[in-house]
This record gives structure tokens, C-alpha cells and sequence, in this order.
């Protein structure tokens, strides 16, 4: 008998129909495509299209029903279904309601966690904890974004960053019987500090600063704020201590990696972040030229396309690396 573990069973992606691109924000805020490569390294990203019916659990269902047939599993055989988010279609009723019925996880227990931009690792964090219990056989953890709502289209400095899009994965237990071969999770590390600046902020829109209090809509709003040059620096950091403490846990070295896959937020992080480690960009994946930051969906959203093209293959070593609001931090190594 071996250690029971968990895994990714099975991935898929809801994308959304609407292409925007810098040159398109050239037309409705004070930017340039070259601008934002240069700070950034995004080209264009995805909006959701609310007016032809497009909305964050749609794309989250077709995520979901992707990564169900990817792992060949029967929807009724899932125990618990996450959906990572902070930009859920109604508070109540949850996205993870509405995805588990449309889907027929008529057996699972359903919650929307909210951890920022680390929501994808931490809903991992929670589903290998429920597995590695004997809690639950098979756990779906989707993540996905509609920032697009909320984003200020006159701030130049948040409305070239973000986007929509959704990702999931199946997560299902495994017996793990050789270590150094297998595909499990390996290990994790999460960490957290305390936003006390609001350098990266939704302040409008819940029961602090709701719709109907006299400085909504003037004080506060329910979009996007952000000192750009904090997130940076404390991303840089808490991302290199996540990867570095988590391989050290592991004991497992940086040469061994064949995929790095960060937080799609600044390809200027994420080439840092690299180099703390000697790790290089021919095997660092990097989409956000086309997706912009989908925040909690980023990493699973770059995961899927890699199962989905032939790039990620069984036995590849993988570290997933990710810095949020909150703040929120951690990594992921995993062997596909």
C-alpha cells in the first residue's frame, strides 16, 4: 500500500468572446501599446460579453465540464466543488451552487473561496487537505475572474492590467508508491500579510461600504485600486520565499524543474522571480500577453492550455507561484 495523495486528474478552460487590445484602450484612456508591453508585457486580454449573454459561471461551467471529460470522471463521483473568485456573479447564490448543479455534481458540497489572485493555489491547498484526509475522493477547484466589471476604464494604471477568463481542475486522490515517479502533489506553502495600506483594494460594494452608504460612488467605488509600485515589490519578494521554501520542503532542486508557472501579473515579476532562482524562460510559461491578469484563474487558466496543447506532459516536475490581495502568497510543486 501506498501513501495517499492527490492530483490533477483532468483541466479545462472557459474563454471568454471578447478580445480587447491595447489599441483598442488607446481609443478610451490616456496609454499606448507600447506602454504597456514595456511595463507590463500585455498585448490584449479577454472581456466577457454581458451583452450576449456571457457571465462568470458560464465560463466557469464550460471550464468545469471540460476538465470532467479530460479526467474521465462521472460528475457524481465529485465530492466538493471550489470555485475561486472575487468577482462572483451574486453573493448569493454562490458561483460554486451554479456550477455543480449545471454540471451534475449532484452529490458534492459547494463553496466560493476568495483569496484574490492566489485563489487557484489556495482552493489546491484545500482540496489535497481533503483528499489527503480520506475526506474526498475527487474535489473540483475552478477559478475564474469578470474583473472587467470592475474595472475604472479612466485609470490607465488597473484598466490595462486585468481580464476575464476561468480555468478548472480535477483533483483526485492517489496511492502513491514511488516517490520520485509518481504524479501527486508534492508539496505546498502559504502565507499571508495583512493589505493594512489597501495597495491593492475593492473597498465599495460590501457591508462596510455598500451601495447605499453616502460615500459610495464618491469615496469608495466597487472597482479596482492599486499602488502598482508596492505590489511589485512585495509580489517579487513573497513570490521568491514561496518558491524557495517550498522546494526546501521538499528537497527538491531548481534544475529538476521542467515547468515554471507564476502568477500572470508583470512579466517584469515574473522574469525576476526567475532569476532568484536560476531559473530560466524557455521553461517558465507565460500567456498573460494574451489574457492580461485573470487574477485567481491565471495559473489553472495556464495550465490548461499547456494540457491542452501537448506542452505539459506526464512526469514533468511543475511549480506554481502565486502573490494575491490581502495579501495572500504560496507556491505549488507538483509532478504531472
Amino acid at each position: 500500500m501506498g501513501e495517499l495523495r492527490a492530483k490533477i486528474a483532468g483541466t479545462g478552460l472557459g474563454i471568454p468572446s471578447k478580445v480587447v487590445t491595447n489599441f483598442d484602450l488607446e481609443k478610451i484612456v490616456d496609454t499606448s501599446d507600447e506602454w504597456i508591453q514595456t511595463r507590463t508585457g500585455i498585448k490584449e486580454r479577454r472581456f466577457l460579453d454581458f451583452d450576449a449573454g456571457e457571465s462568470l459561471h458560464k465560463i466557469a461551467i464550460e471550464a468545469a465540464d471540460e476538465a470532467i471529460k479530460n479526467a474521465d470522471l462521472d460528475p457524481k463521483e465529485i465530492g466538493l466543488v471550489v470555485v475561486c473568485t472575487t468577482s462572483e456573479d451574486t453573493y448569493m447564490p454562490i458561483t460554486a451552487g451554479r456550477v455543480a448543479d449545471a454540471i451534475g455534481a449532484s452529490n458534492a458540497g459547494i463553496y466560493d473561496l476568495n483569496s484574490a489572485c492566489s485563489g487557484f493555489l489556495m482552493g489546491m491547498h484545500t482540496a489535497d487537505a481533503f483528499i489527503r484526509a480520506g475526506i474526498h475522493k475527487h474535489v473540483l477547484v475552478v477559478a475564474g475572474e469578470a474583473l472587467s466589471r470592475a474595472l475604472n476604464m479612466k485609470d490607465r494604471t488597473t484598466c490595462v492590467l486585468f481580464g476575464d477568463g476561468a480555468g478548472a481542475a480535477v483533483v483526485s486522490a492517489t496511492e502513491v508508491t514511488d516517490p520520485e515517479n509518481d504524479s501527486y502533489i508534492m508539496g505546498h506553502r502559504v502565507y499571508s500579510q495583512y493589505d493594512k495600506d489597501y495597495s491593492l483594494a475593492v473597498l465599495g460594494g460590501g457591508s462596510l461600504y455598500p451601495p447605499s452608504h453616502p460615500d459610495f460612488g464618491t469615496k469608495v467605488d466597487q472597482i479596482i485600486t492599486m499602488n502598482g509600485q508596492e505590489i511589485f515589490k512585495l509580489g517579487t519578494r513573497g513570490m521568491a520565499r514561496a518558491a524557495k521554501d517550498v522546494m526546501t520542503e521538499c528537497q527538491f532542486h531548481p534544475s529538476k524543474l521542467d515547468w515554471f508557472v507564476p502568477h500572470q501579473a508583470n512579466i517584469r515579476m515574473i522574469e525576476m522571480v526567475g532569476k532568484l532562482f536560476d531559473f530560466p524562460m524557455e521553461r517558465t510559461y507565460v500567456n498573460l500577453d494574451r489574457w492580461g491578469n485573470t487574477s485567481a484563474a491565471t495559473m489553472i487558466v495556464a495550465l490548461a492550455e499547456m494540457n491542452r496543447d501537448g506542452k505539459i506532459k506526464k512526469g514533468h516536475n511543475v511549480l506554481l507561484d502565486v502573490f494575491g490581495g490581502g495579501f495572500s502568497y504560496g507556491a505549488m510543486l507538483l509532478r504531472w
